[in-house]
């Protein structure tokens, strides 16, 4: 059972998560059968109220997973219980309120009909990520001030903070702060997006970033409590929060180029949008190194899976992908196509798993129970269900994607043709879609079982010695992250192959097709070799290396 009674506050914010998360793939599912038949779909409900659905309630559930997570961990952090108990069930109901209110009045945008006070829209706004009206962000903002106060007033003083804990601080601020700016309503259309991608952008590549590396390096720091990996948490982070006040802000630019800002900040943001995810990368990396020399054994073998999740997807959705897409030379061509999703679903995948990690770290000792054999083969499984399933809909969009840039932008085909030379990479995104799903069913599965059920009172350990090879060890990464930076310049050299004049003038696009497959295939595959070569190493690394030594 959890030491402090504060920390089963986590549960709601659990379960809350896991449904958020359901819906968000329900809708995404309903979305992929609109390009099946969109006749058939436009007569039920419309696409953007859909889009609605799926982009919300990801927000919403990574708040909810968010919370948990930190409500789980401040205990351990200050060595006390929880502060202010009904303030934290008020925050639950703020949530639910919030969310379900949202979720209620998204459905009134396909009439137009909203309240209006003080000259902004109560129910709904419409704006792209940020939908939720007027009410609902106060409620919502409400619910993140209350829970900053139970924070605050839990944590141990400030003079004994370690700088991951002032890095967790200062992302979970920033993330209440930039929801401000893309939810106040501009009647100018360039100023409305500006703030708006205020928002958008640095959530992902500021607040979230900074709060999920610090998170991470809280999680390693509980997990291996020795001087040394303090230390390498604090240099990461440090270098984390760096990146995300300089090339975030900067990286911002390929985004103001398409509402009416200057040219040069295309350039500016296409060259340092990549860069936040690199001390994630390293921190992991190192954390690995620190764990074999301690002789650490990882009992949570499924929050484990997850975490290597977010390195990968963030290595190669975020930092790749996004450099493929971000560029110059590139992001002329791809803006606006189905290119832009496979960066997207990748990146929010990474977050995910990054939520899902602090779920699964906190469930076992909640429930007072150990991760079993049962806990570990779903866990796991849904791991990778979810991770191939998310690797075969992202690289549909793109290679879709790219055959749009080339009818749509070169052949300037009316949307008809753009709709049917995509049609037949929509099979990815259901067939992707779906086994994505089914990992999450395994996940909630695996939740449940352990909230309600009885499990195995022994911790789960492996049963066999996996066989020294490429796939269980560290063996050749750097070679495999050199691989994926080739490949991420191929696929760049693919989009800017659209402005080639053979292509252009012979409307012959077997350059950019042939460089872009390439290119997003061969990432794929990486991104499923780097992770079974971490996940399994870490779960099997020692016993592999006493094999070794015998």
């Amino acid at each position: 059972m959890p030491q402090y009674e504060g920390q089963k506050l986590a549960m709601p914010f659990v379960l809350v998560a896991l449904l958020l998360f359901l819906v968000q793939l329900i809708a995404g599912g309903l979305m992929a059968l609109y390009y099946i038949s969109p006749e058939t779909m436009s007569k039920i409900v419309q696409f953007n109220v859909l889009r609605a659905y799926h982009i919300n309630a990801l927000v919403f559930w990574l708040f909810a997973a968010t919370f948990a997570g930190v409500i789980y961990a401040v205990p351990v952090l200050s060595g006390r219980d929880l502060w202010g108990h009904n303030l934290v069930r008020v925050v639950a109901l703020l949530m639910i309120i919030g969310v379900v209110g949202a979720f209620a009045t998204f459905p009134l945008m396909q009439s137009g009909r909203n309240v209006w006070f003080l000259g902004q829209p109560m129910l709904y706004e419409g704006k792209e990520y940020v939908e939720a009206g007027r009410l609902w962000d106060i409620i919502i903002f409400t619910a993140f001030l209350l829970f900053a106060i139970v924070v605050l007033k839990s944590l141990p003083p400030m003079r004994q903070w370690p700088l991951a804990l002032w890095g967790l601080v200062f992302g979970a601020a920033l993330t209440f702060f930039l929801y401000i700016p893309g939810n106040y309503f501009f009647k100018a259309v360039p100023t409305s997006e500006y703030f708006r991608w205020w928002t958008v952008h640095y959530w992902v590549e500021g607040a979230l970033e900074v709060a999920y590396v610090s998170a991470f390096g809280l999680i390693l720091m509980v997990l291996i409590p020795t001087e040394d990996m303090r230390r390498v948490v604090d240099k990461y982070v440090f270098y984390d929060i760096v990146l995300a006040a300089t090339s975030g802000i900067i990286g911002q630019g390929h985004h103001y180029f398409w509402i009416g800002t200057p040219d040069f900040w295309i350039l500016l943001g296409g060259v340092f949008s990549s860069l936040e995810i690199i001390p994630l990368i390293l921190l992991s990396i190192e954390a690995v190194r620190i764990a074999k020399e301690s002789g650490v054994r990882f009992a949570n073998i499924p929050s484990l899976y997850f975490m290597v999740g977010t390195l990968v997807f963030g290595f190669i959705g975020v930092s790749m992908l996004g450099f493929i897409q971000t560029l110059p030379w590139t992001n002329w061509w791809e803006h606006g196509t189905w290119v832009t999703p496979i960066h997207g679903h990748e990146c929010m995948m990474a977050f995910a798993m990054g939520a899902i990690t602090l779920i699964l770290f906190a469930i076992p000792d909640l429930t007072g129970k150990p991760a079993d054999r049962t806990f570990t083969a779903w866990g796991k499984r849904a791991f990778w269900l979810m991770f191939i399933g998310q690797i075969i809909l992202a690289t549909s969009f793109g290679l879709g994607g790219v055959r749009q840039i080339f009818h749509y932008w070169i052949l300037g085909e009316p949307w008809q043709n753009i709709l049917s030379v995509r049609y037949p990479f929509v099979a990815g995104l259901v067939v992707g879609g779906a086994i994505v799903f089914i990992g999450v069913l395994h996940l909630v599965a695996a939740v449940f079982r352990h909230l309600y059920f009885p499990v195995d009172s022994e911790p789960y350990e492996p049963s066999s010695k996996p066989r020294r090879s490429f796939l269980t060890t560290f063996d050749g990464i750097p070679f495999l992250v050199g691989l994926s930076v080739l490949l991420a310049l191929i696929g760049a050299t693919g989009l800017w192959s659209f402005s080639a004049k053979a292509v252009l003038s012979s409307r012959d696009p077997w350059l950019p097709y042939s460089l872009s497959v390439v290119a997003y295939l061969g990432l794929g595959v990486l991104a499923v070799i780097l992770a079974s070569k971490y996940a399994r190493t870490l779960e099997y690394g020692l016993h592999i290396e006493e094999d070794k030594a015998s």
